[in-house]
């Protein structure tokens, strides 16, 4: 399984990009995405609704089981390798922020040239950016992001 890790500033592009990354992909692959949430209000479901009111009582595991979707949460801090591990049908994982994650090919969207300190192995530049270093060019170049995320 290969994994992928986007960071970069705020606002600097990575959702709008990763988005596009899934939409064109996940007719061809299963794709997995964590995405690193730095604080905890975060809601498993509308406010006031069953499974957030379980969620506010306090239950460890809540699942929402849908007819085509499953959605779950745990009240515990997990790291994205517990959760890989466990997701053994999934082709690709994209990572969202985690950009000390070591065992993912890192893409830097960058926002703020303070983050070209991080190691990465990509830089990703969207059209709305000047930066004069090697960069792949979004969206202009967005497919050369597709075949890195396609490569064997």
């Amino acid at each position: 399984m290969k994994i992928f890790s986007f960071f970069g500033s705020s606002s600097s592009g990575k959702t709008t990009i990763i988005a596009n990354i899934i939409s064109e992909l996940s007719g061809s692959m299963k794709i997995g995405y964590i995405k690193n949430i730095p604080h905890d209000n975060i809601s498993l479901d509308t406010e006031y609704k069953d499974t957030w009111k379980m969620e506010n009582a306090g239950a460890y595991r809540i699942y929402g089981l849908a007819p085509s979707r499953t959605y779950s949460m745990v009240r515990k801090e997990t790291s994205p390798d517990e959760i890989i591990e466990k997701e053994n049908d999934v082709d690709i994982f994209i990572i969202e922020g985690f950009r000390a994650f070591e065992k993912s090919i890192k893409f830097l969207v960058l926002g703020s040239e303070d983050y070209l300190a991080i190691k990465h192995d990509y830089t990703i530049t969207a059209t709305n950016r000047t930066y004069e270093g090697e960069s792949i060019k979004y969206p202009e170049e967005f497919q050369k992001i597709i075949t890195i995320l396609r490569a064997p």
